[in-house]
């Protein structure tokens, strides 16, 4: 039976049914999920379900970038004094494998997103791998020299793909958590450090800061 409806701001009620359909999305399927049944736990009409999201496609795309959005800023972890670069990425990894931790429904939801070819859903992706490159690219080379375009354009590359492989560890501690974080963290943070320093033609500066005896 569905609760007695709650008297809610609009963006209230919105985050509400988020809040919700990343539970729900990250326990079943999609197919599996119908767009009635959200109305019915929230308490609210089908008529209002559709006012905020007009299919099942849109709440759902709406649902991964809101997990999406929270996984970006739970993951801006700010430099500390005296912080080496290995030390700062080894705290960014952590504080993702956190976040999964205190919102594995949602993350699942996000992860199950990532994975789908929907073009709205891609578009998300892409969005925030950008965002977390240029985030990450504009930390290791803070105080470097100006890189010429081709080096920017490798080590570009590297980070796109040191976000592919963190993305893929901490979706195994999701679905194993005996994984234990800090060896992820640890594995994570020393591959990019490594795939950095052969990047060709760095700037000296920052092949000091991710050398093995800056770790």
């Amino acid at each position: 039976m569905a609760e007695a409806r709650r008297r809610l701001s609009p963006d209230d009620r919105r985050n509400e049914l988020l809040a919700l359909g990343a539970e729900v999305f990250g326990q079943r399927p999609y197919d599996e999920v119908r767009i009635d049944e959200i109305a019915e736990r929230a308490g609210v009409s089908r008529a209002l379900m559709y006012h905020y999201f007009p299919d099942k496609r849109a709440f759902f795309a709406a649902v991964v970038r809101a997990e999406s959005e929270r996984l970006f800023d739970a993951t801006n972890t700010p430099a500390q004094p005296g912080q080496t670069l290995f030390t700062q990425v080894r705290a960014g990894v952590l504080a993702y494998l956190r976040y999964d931790e205190l919102h594995p429904h949602g993350a699942w939801a996000a992860y199950m997103g990532m994975s789908r070819s929907d073009p709205v859903l891609r578009g998300i992706d892409d969005h925030d791998n950008d965002r977390q490159a240029n985030r990450i690219i504009d930390r290791v080379t803070a105080g470097v020299e100006p890189l010429d375009s081709k080096v920017e354009r490798d080590l570009r590359a590297a980070v796109y793909g040191w976000l592919a492989f963190t993305f893929e560890m901490c979706r195994q501690r999701l679905m194993d958590a005996s994984l234990d974080a800090d060896y992820i963290g640890d594995l994570c943070a020393h591959a990019l450090m490594d795939a950095l320093a052969r990047v060709p033609g760095i700037p000296a500066d920052l092949a000091e800061a991710v050398a093995p005896d800056r770790r």
